[in-house]
Formats: structure tokens, C-alpha cells, sequence
């Protein structure tokens, strides 16, 4: 049993209750804030919708569940960026009735233009950034629901969260959709893929390293500063006059806040282009008898193979039609039925962190 915080969507009542299942602090939840719960969808700040019992599980106590009726919206943008400015202690913006409808106008930039403004160099900065322990800077650990006791901890459970998302969002998805439910046949290799997913994500304790600077596989370097990789479609990221968005979350507390909002994005998009792939693998292999390629489906769906690292800038949500999977990889080349053996092969690199 543990305890959660829910709020609406106008965020103007919050309330904590306690539940051991997604269905009883969904029903709670509703109860609680006078909503009916046919036309609720539960979800996290950044969007996640909470749908799945395994996925509900693995959040902290503590987490905050934002219940939206069908047809309201939900913009976080606005708060996140005011939030930060008063973190800052300037009271010219701490105490400026207009500021929040400023932010609320062309959100990406004004993220990009405070992230340039914390990224100074000085020696209280570097100090502040090679401490590792939460005993050594406290500052920049407030206001976080965690037992982490580094910063690297901390970061490195935060990827954790983001990959386990993109695992729970892809099941939640493919078990929801027309083509699982009448396809039994192809449906017993999906199941198959996924128990090999999370076997393989498990081993590869779901790839937090990429977030943790002490790690020699991170997407940082030593000291965790981290790079912008560009639009989906492009090799690298130009702005910032060419030397492209970085950013340290490791410096101080605002600028941790700040890379919440930086994404890992597919290149190949996961929900429009894997899962129908993954789809098509299923009813290739239930045709010819042979498995699915587990292996290039895990790299396209959790691994830097297929996920770049960008500053919300650079995160193009539209479609990336010439991103495409490779039909000719779908299939492992042996001829044999629900016979897996990958996870002693796969992704060594990864194995050895």
C-alpha cells in the first residue's frame, strides 16, 4: 500500500490517497475529485497515461496522478518555466503578476533561452557540480520524492523510468489494438517478443546508465554535460550558433528541472512505424515458421541505436516519413517456432554495465 497526491487538470484541488492497485487509486481518485470515472483518464505530469497495472507498480510513492476529463487539456509548460524563474530568487519575476502569461507564448524558446542563461561557468558552479552526495548538495535534491543518495543515482533511475515507459506504452498499445485481439495466431509471437523484452530490458537493468555521468556508456561526459543530437532528421544539432543545446543537470537544481524536458526521441517513431512493423513481423513468422528478430526490434525501441537524445527544440513531433523500419530484418533467419535464445547474445555491450 502506498500513498499518492492527485490533482485535476485546472490543478486547483490536490488531495493524497493510498491505494495498492491502478484500479483502486483510479476509483479513489475519481471519488475524490468528483469525476466520472467513464470520462477520465489518468495520468502523470508529463503527459504518461497510466493504463497499465505493471507500469502503475513501478511508480514511486508519491507520485503526483493528474485525472483529465475527456475533451479538457493539460499544459504543464507554463508552470514548469515560472517554477524555475522563482528558483532562481530574482523577485522582479518572483513577484510579476504578467509572467506567466508571458511564458505561456512560445514556450520551446523561452526554455532555450534560460537554459543559455544558466549554463555560466564559475567556480561556486564547478563545486557545485563534481558533488556527488546528497549531504554535499542538498539544494538540488529539493523537493524530490526519492531515497537516492547521489546524483547519479537519482539520474540514473530517472532513465530507468523513461525507457520502462516506452515498454509499458508499446504492450499498452499493441494489446489495445484490432490486429492483437483478432490475430491469435500472430498474437503468440507478440507475447513471445514482449517476455524477451522485458528479460532483456531487466538485464540491461532498462539502460539508466545513459543518464549517469560515473558510467562510461552515458550520454554525458565525466562531469554530465549533455548534447543535443538534433532533429530526427538531421546529424547534428545547429543551434546556439552552430555549437548546438547543452545542458548539465547535474550543476544545480534548476537546471535538473530544466532536462526533464529534454526527450529521447525515436527516430523511427515507436508508435507509428514500430508497432505496425512489429505487427507485420508476427504475421511473417506465423506464415514461413520462423521467430521474430528480437534483437533489431529491442535496439529500435529502447537503445541510442534508434533514440536520440534532444532539447525541446529540436523534438519534431511531427511524422517522420522517411524514417522507416527494414522488412528484410524482421525475421531471424532460423526456421523455428517460439524457440528463443538471444539473450545470451544480444547486446553485449550493454550486458557488461
Amino acid at each position: 500500500m502506498k500513498g499518492y497526491k492527485i490533482t485535476n487538470c485546472a490543478q486547483n484541488m490536490r488531495f493524497g490517497i493510498v491505494g495498492k492497485s491502478l484500479k483502486e487509486v483510479f476509483t479513489k481518485g475519481c471519488q475524490k475529485l468528483k469525476l466520472d470515472h467513464a470520462d477520465v483518464t489518468m495520468m502523470t505530469v508529463d503527459g504518461t497515461v497510466i493504463d497499465n497495472e505493471d507500469y502503475f507498480q513501478q511508480l514511486p510513492a508519491q507520485t503526483l496522478f493528474i485525472f483529465r476529463l475527456n475533451g479538457e487539456t493539460f499544459e504543464t509548460g507554463a508552470d514548469l518555466i515560472y517554477n524555475v524563474l522563482a528558483a532562481v530568487n530574482n523577485n522582479t519575476l518572483k513577484t510579476s503578476i504578467k509572467i506567466k502569461s508571458f511564458m505561456d507564448e512560445n514556450i520551446k524558446e523561452k526554455i532555450r533561452i534560460l537554459s543559455s542563461v544558466l549554463d555560466v561557468d564559475d567556480d561556486s558552479k564547478k563545486n557545485k557540480i563534481s558533488s556527488s552526495l546528497r549531504l554535499k548538495d542538498p539544494d538540488w535534491f529539493e523537493g524530490l520524492e526519492t531515497r537516492a543518495r547521489t546524483k547519479e543515482e537519482f539520474m540514473f533511475k530517472r532513465c530507468q523510468e523513461r525507457i520502462r515507459s516506452y515498454m509499458y506504452k508499446t504492450k499498452s498499445d499493441m494489446i489495445k489494438s484490432e490486429f492483437y485481439i483478432k490475430h491469435i495466431k500472430c498474437r503468440k509471437y507478440l507475447d513471445e517478443v514482449f517476455k524477451q523484452f522485458s528479460e532483456l530490458l531487466t538485464k540491461n537493468k532498462y539502460h539508466g546508465y545513459y543518464f549517469d555521468r560515473s558510467n562510461t556508456n552515458g550520454l554525458c561526459d565525466e562531469i554530465g554535460t549533455f548534447k543535443c543530437e538534433g532533429a530526427w532528421n538531421q546529424s547534428i544539432c545547429s543551434y546556439e550558433r552552430g555549437t548546438g543545446h547543452k545542458i548539465n543537470p547535474y550543476q544545480n537544481r534548476e537546471s535538473r528541472i530544466i532536462f526533464s524536458t529534454w526527450n529521447l526521441d525515436h527516430w523511427v517513431e515507436r508508435s507509428r512505424t514500430v508497432i505496425p512493423a512489429l505487427f507485420e513481423a508476427s504475421k511473417m513468422a506465423s506464415e514461413v515458421h520462423r521467430s521474430i528478430n528480437i534483437n533489431y526490434f529491442y535496439e529500435l525501441l529502447f537503445t541510442t541505436v534508434n533514440l536520440k537524445l534532444v532539447h525541446i527544440v529540436c523534438h519534431d513531433k511531427g511524422q517522420h516519413i522517411s524514417a522507416k523500419c527494414d522488412p528484410n530484418l524482421y525475421l531471424q533467419y532460423k526456421k523455428v517456432i517460439h524457440s528463443f535464445s538471444y539473450a545470451d547474445n544480444c547486446l553485449e555491450n550493454d550486458f557488461n554495465n
